[in-house]
């Protein structure tokens, strides 16, 4: 079996500094971490991770708990927490609790359990009391991503949900659309909540009134993009243009138009958010709000090392997003 003497004597450094490297590699030279990597991987040495737990009492594991892992969005932040989660020596277990308040209780007491060290939570659907102690401290290491609780003092990282959906919502006004209708997501969910305020602060800008019957709430899915996609597109006064609070669910509503028979952009404009991977092989490619996921996924994992490592982390890191023009939107026109 390969030891700690092996790696340092092909590394040419001390065992102490093979010690460093693989326990905390932000402690030595970005070379020497290479360098200590490699001959650990050519001799086959791996560190004792039951034997460094039982002396500094962590896991060196972190759980992501998502809502849902179908949902391809949260696959890059994921990419993202693991390529800082392995640089530093941890290991990332993913919970999907599937929308399940007990399901996600239970990733939650991998912490008392000591079998992982702290939480990045990628949902506001479970109960703060979970979280949060009465005193309105966190209970453990947790940064949320992506989504967030309002005014609760908890770590998070996300990006400014309101501004990006004014400024695409100023852009379907600039290409001449009055009829505007919005799918949002849960709007118990603060990002949603957000994203409506964004779409009616544009709209507050104009003389457009957008009647009641316009806004409809949905879960995220194609499922439920499709299903109130075909409701706003059978509506006698149906609308121009479509603003969803996701790829997915716009991704919906291109199908249903498409069975209609309603052309896109031609007759309707669709927008979505998030910029997920299938946004530019739908047809036709789907006008979206990108946001850095994979730069969420790492600015999350360093926020949470930060905590781990008792350092005063930022409270709130806001990330840039970007408004995609694709092909389906377009100023109105009569089709032929």
């Amino acid at each position: 079996m390969a030891t700690v003497k092996d790696v340092a004597r092909l590394a040419g450094v001390s065992t102490a500094t093979v010690s460093r490297a693989l326990a905390a590699p932000d402690k030595v030279a970005e070379a020497t971490r290479v360098r200590v990597e490699r001959a650990a991987a050519q001799v086959g040495y791996s560190p004792n991770a039951n034997a460094r737990s039982l002396r500094t009492n962590e896991s060196k594991t972190i759980v992501v708990i998502i809502p849902d892992i179908s949902n391809l969005f949260f696959t890059e932040v994921i990419k993202g927490v693991e390529d800082i989660a392995q640089k530093y020596g941890y290991k990332v277990l993913v919970g999907d609790f599937n929308h399940d308040l007990t399901r996600g209780q239970r990733y939650l007491e991998l912490i008392s359990s000591r079998q992982a060290d702290g939480v990045l939570l990628l949902s506001a659907e479970l109960p703060i009391e979970l979280i949060l102690d009465e005193e309105g401290e966190s209970r453990f290491p947790i940064v949320t991503a992506c989504e967030f609780y309002k005014d609760s003092g908890i770590p998070s990282v996300r990006v400014d949900n309101e501004y990006s959906v004014q400024v695409a919502t100023k852009s379907l006004l600039e290409m001449g659309h009055t009829k505007i209708a919005m799918i949002t997501g849960p709007m118990e969910n603060p990002l949603c909540s957000d994203r409506l305020r964004g779409f009616e602060r544009a709209l507050a800008q104009t003389k457009i009134v957008t009647p009641a019957h316009y806004v409809v709430s949905g879960d995220f899915t194609l499922a439920s993009g499709y299903k109130l996609g075909g409701q706003l597109l059978s509506l006698e006064d149906r609308p121009q243009a479509i603003f969803c609070h996701n790829d997915e669910m716009a991704i919906g509503v291109l199908k249903v138009a498409r069975e209609m028979q309603i052309n896109v952009p031609k007759a309707l404009s669709v927008i979505g958010f998030d910029n997920t991977a299938f946004s530019e092989y739908c047809s036709p490619e789907l006008t979206t709000i990108h946001q850095p996921r994979r730069l969420i996924g790492e600015t999350a994992m360093k926020l949470l090392l930060d905590i781990l490592a008792q350092r005063k982390p930022n409270p709130e890191m806001v990330l840039p997003t970007q408004y995609l023009v694709r092909g389906s939107t377009a100023s109105p026109q009569i089709e032929s």
